[in-house]
């Protein structure tokens, strides 16, 4: 907490910031944007918002927002062989003030409860800011023309929900990518397992996986590993090119080293093959 923290928690006191001019419109089109990402690093949400405002800006602006409880900081620290640490990026989510604004202004969209992170944990704040990266690449190439978050599949509250799922343009046509981020603090083998197999059920039954709100295209499930050792872990265990629709495994490491285009890999006879899919490459800007 910022040592200036004056938290505003009744909706008469979070609607008081807009009315006395504290807050304008381009804060609450940073405040939504971080709604809508869930949770994102600092980093994440200045490229969000690039064509809107400066990074500093984006900056200043958080820092002003913790101040009132529209946003909270969170410091997540990893601790290397040696004992050391290494200062990742200090996620954002909304603060209780944020979340009472937007849910006043925005009642049909979901935004994330700040009392949800007690129970959720540490875990899924990684597990948001790692799948907001994927988001971010996605946008900043171009061709993400919708996202969901934990959307309905079939319309069935049933079947195992994707993480996120959006619909994506292609030279050759739209298609909906299904994607999950593994988490090595669980049991991301059975994790992984009991959706591949709640999904592959609906598609045995209707030729398609059909997500609400997006159009009848191809399915493709995109499972987000860290490293590539993991998504080899992941497919020997899995025989992930035994399922009755596409796989892709998209590898950090290698979308951090070299670009979004470079990171995807299919299961193919057993093996995962690495392929370069410039639709996915950033345009550039020169």
């Amino acid at each position: 907490m910022p040592k200036n923290y004056r938290p505003h928690v009744s909706l008469d006191a979070v609607l008081s910031l807009y009315l006395r001019k504290i807050i304008d419109d381009a804060d609450i089109m940073l405040l939504k944007v971080l709604g809508d990402s869930i949770c994102s690093n600092e980093d994440q949400l200045r490229r969000y918002l690039a064509s809107k405002m400066s990074r500093s800006d984006v900056s200043k602006r958080l820092d002003r927002f913790r101040k009132f409880g529209l946003v909270d900081r969170w410091k997540i620290r990893v601790s290397t062989d040696e004992d050391e640490e290494i200062k990742p990026p200090a996620p954002f989510t909304l603060g209780v003030a944020g979340y009472k604004f937007l849910k006043h202004f925005y009642n049909e969209d979901f935004f994330m409860e700040p009392g949800r992170w007690d129970t959720l944990g540490v875990g899924a704040v990684q597990r948001y800011v790692a799948m907001n990266e994927l988001r971010c690449r996605l946008i900043e190439a171009k061709v993400a023309k919708s996202w969901k978050w934990n959307t309905t599949i079939a319309d069935h509250m049933r079947i195992k929900k994707p993480m996120g799922a959006a619909e994506i343009q292609t030279p050759k046509g739209n298609l909906n990518f299904l994607m999950e981020r593994t988490q090595q603090s669980q049991d991301f083998v059975g994790f992984i397992r009991e959706k591949l197999y709640s999904w592959a059920g609906v598609y045995k039954s209707l030729g398609n996986l059909p997500i609400r709100g997006m159009g009848d295209n191809i399915p493709v499930v995109v499972l987000f590993t860290s490293t590539l050792s993991i998504a080899n872990h992941l497919n020997k265990e899995l025989l992930l090119d035994t399922f009755p629709f596409k796989i892709w495994i998209c590898v950090e490491e290698d979308m951090v080293d070299s670009g979004l285009e470079t990171a995807i890999y299919s299961p193919i006879k057993g093996e995962l093959k690495r392929s370069r899919l410039d639709f996915l490459a950033k345009p550039y800007e020169g």
